[in-house]
């Protein structure tokens, strides 16, 4: 039970006690009034009777005139007059039968007994009678009745209006309260907030307590944040350009390769800076390193543009990924021109900058292979002369289809989604232990007579703006599996379903209207949700987890640096991509970052989880990492 309803019961229960007590004292009170003045107007009434008989003759006549005529005139009950032996003399006596509108619990509970009044009549020197008054008390009983009823209803009256005031009062002087229990639930959901402190002493004390544990975790986060930050440079970043180095991108590569969801018409480059000893000597050292790194930043502002990543794998050569619609032809050109605009000003006529650029589809392939033809083929670039760009397979990646341009993939993808539409994946997600934690759901869709990845289309169907009714579909998808085998489901929803109104408002009516499944449904967001769009992941990861839907961030650990507020999202879990855990049971360099990493989703109860992993020894390595739970082709 709340304290405010603690609060309202003590204080309803106070007030009945009070006016209950009221009520009874007054009414008691009143009859005893009653009752005391009845009883002096027997005696006054007695007394003045006697005085009259005294003064008059005593025939028995003429007294019973004389009480007749006093009980006729007045409300008595009985009036007697008695002689000193106790004889009866003369008496009148209430005979009638009055309709009381008095209930009978009433008169019985508060019955009005009034003493007679007595006097002695004298008749000279010598006692003649003693008469005995008694006044009827029921005008009294209809009297307390009334006032009793009256009082009744003004008290109910005050209890609900003041019952009201109270309420409101206590509403008030409770509202600082409210926002300390929001508080302390956005504390219970990682999401320290902070709270305007109340007037009131007490809860001004309470609400400046919860800000300094909101603000004591949020400054630990920024700490441990700012460690993972160095902890990545140290091993992830080549030192003078900043780009991933050569290992990371290696693995940055692996993750695209492996990745089911990578799109597949990525295209590789190779790009090599020629004759690096003869620049030094002709240049210096420190022209060729600010060579180097505008060369690096022209990449990493292509990064920014679109999903790009770029590495330095040498001290001559870069690699750069691309995922683009156009002919790989005119994008070679296109960085071909960039790249020897960057270069233009440090040459001169003694000094000739050469760079040479190979560039392939990525193919279903290993790395191997992959790196042996762009090897092969920038060996053929830097025979060509200082300015060569070769390419390879330049009609585009093989698998594509029947699909040329956008409106063959514009037919075929709502073809597909019309008839059959998605079929979702199935792949397990285990904790060290080997529990299930949930099963993985991809999106499958039917093109060029076959069920194909979400890599094979989703980058079209991005650039149609058609992925959010695909993850519409998805999480439609979902829910039934749910119904039907009480399977706890993962689903994937892209960057562009966040940003859709539409998509937003659909997932939240369906997480109503299917309370018992949404409970064992996950939704996780790419990473660079919460770098590019906090606030409607927010909101949104507030919606479902409010309506018992747990939310997670897949492929974490590229940008995770750069998300602020990570403890306001309010998320379940975390999903670490390949690309970091790769490798790590043989290699080291990772696992100071890998720990850190777990450390700070610990710290805010979150599940971690590495994708991409392959071995049971590898699995081993993560879980003394600190890592929960695991997925990927090692794991069944």
């Amino acid at each position: 039970m709340s304290l405010i309803k603690q609060l309202w019961i003590g204080i309803c229960l106070i007030l009945i006690l009070a006016l209950t007590g009221s009520f009874f004292i007054t009414t008691f009170a009143a009859k005893q009034y009653l009752e005391q003045q009845l009883q002096l107007k027997n005696i006054d009434n007695a007394t003045s009777l006697a005085l009259s008989i005294t003064q008059m003759d005593k025939d028995l006549v003429t007294l019973e005139l004389l009480v007749a005529a006093q009980f006729d005139s007045g409300h008595y009950q009985s009036i007697r007059l008695i002689d000193p032996n106790g004889d009866l003399l003369v008496e009148r006596e209430y005979q009638g039968d009055i309709k009381s509108p008095i209930p009978q619990w009433f008169d019985q509970l508060l019955n009005i007994e009034v003493s007679p009044g007595h006097a002695q009549i004298q008749d000279g020197w010598q006692q003649f009678a003693t008469i005995e008054v008694i006044s009827h008390s029921r005008y009294a009983k209809e009297e307390l009745w009334q006032s009793s009823k009256k009082l009744l209803q003004w008290l109910l009256f005050a209890a609900i209006v003041f019952g009201g005031i109270g309420t409101v009062i206590l509403k008030l002087i409770t509202r600082p309260l409210g926002y300390v229990v929001n508080q302390a639930e956005s504390i219970g959901q990682r999401r320290f907030v902070m709270s305007k402190e109340p007037r009131t002493r007490e809860f001004r004390r309470l609400v400046r307590a919860m800000n300094t544990l909101s603000s004591s975790v949020k400054a630990m986060l920024e700490k441990e944040t700012e460690k993972l930050e160095k902890l990545r440079q140290e091993s992830q970043q080549d030192e003078l350009t900043k780009l991933p180095n050569r290992e990371h991108f290696l693995n940055l590569l692996d993750s695209t390769l492996t990745r089911e969801d990578s799109e597949k018409n990525a295209v590789v480059y190779l790009l090599r800076l020629m004759d690096l000893i003869s620049l030094n000597q002709k240049l210096g050292r420190d022209q060729v390193d600010a060579l180097i790194v505008d060369i690096a930043n022209l990449l990493y502002h292509k990064m920014e543009d679109s999903p790009h990543y770029a590495g330095r794998l040498n001290g001559t050569d870069f690699a750069f990924v691309s995922f683009e619609p156009a002919s790989i032809k005119n994008t070679s050109e296109d960085l071909s021109k960039a790249l020897y605009q960057c270069i233009t000003r440090y040459e001169s006529e003694e000094v000739k900058i050469g760079l040479a650029i190979a560039c392939t589809h990525i193919h279903q392939e290993s790395r191997g292979q992959l790196l042996s033809r762009l090897d092969g083929l920038l060996a053929n670039a830097e025979q060509k002369g200082n300015r060569a760009v070769v390419l390879y397979n330049a009609d585009g990646p093989r698998g594509v289809g029947a699909q040329l341009n956008l409106n063959d993939w514009r037919v075929s993808l709502t073809k597909a989604l019309a008839n059959p539409g998605v079929e979702l994946g199935r792949f397990a997600v285990r904790s060290i232990a080997g529990e299930i934690f949930h099963w993985e759901r991809p999106v499958r869709l039917q093109l060029d007579g076959s069920w194909q990845t979400a890599g094979y289309f989703v980058g079209w169907a991005k650039r149609l703006g058609i992925l959010e009714e695909i993850d519409w579909q998805v999480a439609r998808a979902a829910v039934a599996q749910i119904r039907q085998n009480q399977e706890v489901t993962a689903i994937n929803v892209s960057e562009n379903a966040l940003l859709s109104p539409t998509f937003r408002a659909q997932i939240i009516g369906l997480a109503q209207q299917n309370p018992i499944q949404v409970a064992m449904l996950h939704i996780e967001f790419p990473e660079s949700c919460a770098v590019r769009q906090m606030p409607l992941l927010k909101e949104l990861s507030r919606e479902l987890r409010e309506r018992g839907c747990k939310v997670g961030l897949e492929h974490v650990g590229l940008e995770f640096t750069q998300i602020k507020e990570l403890e306001g999202i309010g998320l379940d879990y975390l999903k670490l991509d390949s690309a970091i855990v790769r490798d790590a049971e043989t290699n080291s360099i990772n696992h100071a970052f890998i720990k850190s990493l777990s450390s700070i989703g610990h710290s805010l109860g979150m599940v971690m989880i590495a994708e991409g992993v392959t071995n049971t020894a590898q699995i081993e390595t993560l879980g003394e990492l600190d890592i929960d739970v695991v997925t990927g082709p090692g794991v069944d």
